[in-house]
Formats: structure tokens, C-alpha cells, sequence
């Protein structure tokens, strides 16, 4: 004969414990990357801000897709570890606020969607007008006709 639960697994204790435990986790994670935690050797690595932006985001998403499905006890341990990793970031980082740094995680191979694709950086200077970065591609003379194509699905 089957069994029912009579008690949510979200709300059970273990299912709390699990759940300290990750963020726990992700926070030594950040600490690492920032340079607070020391390697077994005992030597501390350079702050890879890049990369701790990133894992500070991704809890920082955690906590806002969690929002209102914690009880206290959790909520009060993912608030206090993401504003300990954020003021970790802050202090390594030199006094630059998270929201000011590049929005850029580690370089990885990614496959990306053909429409995301910036051009090619050698493409793109081409492109440019000397001593202006950011130039647009000239545009065409008046006088000159040029089709102008789309796709139709209907």
C-alpha cells in the first residue's frame, strides 16, 4: 500500500539543513575566489573579481527566486552571506560596488545564438573611423539604391 507524506519535504528540517549548508557553500566559494580563503597550502590567490561577480549574482538570484519560500532561519542566513560576499567584493575589488563592475563571467567556450553573435574584433575596427571607437558604419550616399531584403513566412 502507498504511503503519503503528511508533511512537505520544502519545510522539513533536513530540507533546511541541505539548504544552509549549500549557501555555506557558495559563500566559501566566493571567499575563495576573493582571496580570503587560503588554499591548502596555506598561500592566498589573487581576487578573481570576474568570476566572484558572477557567483555573487548567482546567489544574489537565488535569493530573489526564493523570495517568500524560506523560512527565517534561512532567509536571515542567505541575507547575511550575500552582504558578507558582497562587502568581501567591495573590499577586494578596492572600493567598486558590484553594480559598477563589467557584467562579464570567466571566458568559456559557450555556444552562442546566432542573433548574441558581435563581430569579429578585427570586423569591427574596419568598421571604424580612426580615432572614434565606437563609430558607426557609413552610411550610403543618397544617391545610391540598395535592395533591401526580408524574409517572409506567410
Amino acid at each position: 500500500m502507498a504511503e503519503f507524506q503528511k508533511t512537505n519535504p520544502a519545510t522539513s528540517a533536513e530540507t533546511t539543513r541541505k539548504f544552509v549548508q549549500f549557501i555555506m557553500v557558495q559563500a566559501q566559494n566566493i571567499l575563495y575566489v576573493l582571496g580570503r580563503i587560503p588554499t591548502p597550502e596555506g598561500e592566498r590567490l589573487p581576487p578573481n573579481l570576474q568570476a566572484a561577480k558572477m557567483m555573487i549574482d548567482h546567489l544574489d538570484l537565488i535569493a530573489l527566486k526564493t523570495q517568500g519560500n524560506l523560512n527565517a532561519q534561512e532567509e536571515k542566513i542567505l541575507k547575511e552571506a550575500l552582504q558578507q560576499v558582497q562587502m568581501a567584493f567591495v573590499e577586494a575589488s578596492g572600493g567598486t560596488p558590484p553594480s559598477m563592475m563589467p557584467d562579464r563571467g570567466p571566458q568559456m567556450e559557450m555556444p552562442e545564438l546566432e542573433e548574441d553573435l558581435e563581430p569579429e574584433p578585427s570586423v569591427a575596427r574596419e568598421s571604424q573611423a580612426p580615432g572614434s571607437p565606437l563609430s558607426p558604419t557609413p552610411k550610403a550616399e543618397p544617391g545610391e539604391d540598395k535592395k533591401k531584403f526580408f524574409k517572409s513566412y506567410g
